[in-house]
């Protein structure tokens, strides 16, 4: 997986509305850890109303040499579009949020890893 794309300057018909890193731990297991929105709050993701807004999502695992698998998840946990690496980008409309859990086939041992993440968020443009 190649290097995570800088967030562009503008998107047409969106404004950027806020923006924040955080950094969660994610674990071994069938459990996601779901990234915290601004201020360690809950990720602003809702049931209804995706179309309203939109996330870009930057992350990276701390530790080099250890794989996340990487999901959007929906508000009810459940995981989409699944995806293992080191580092990446998303792409979320307004019901998801960015999800992370330790990828099975970690070699060296870990239990846990933890994870870097730079989120901006869009609503539509006026």
């Amino acid at each position: 997986m190649g290097e995570a794309p800088e967030f562009p300057t503008a998107l047409d018909h969106w404004a950027l509305q806020d923006a924040w890193s955080t950094q969660l731990r994610a674990f071994e297991g069938d459990e996601w850890t779901t990234a915290s929105g601004p201020d360690y709050e809950s990720f602003p993701a809702t049931m209804n109303g995706c179309d309203e807004q939109r996330f870009l999502v930057r992350w990276r695992v701390v530790v080099d040499a250890v794989d996340v698998e990487a999901a959007a998840s929906d508000v009810l946990g459940d995981a989409w579009k699944q995806v293992s690496g080191n580092e990446g980008w998303m792409d979320l409309d307004g019901c998801y949020s960015p999800s992370f859990r330790l990828a099975a086939d970690t070699v060296d041992g870990s239990s846990l890893v933890d994870v870097a993440v730079e989120v901006q968020q869009y609503w539509p443009a006026v």
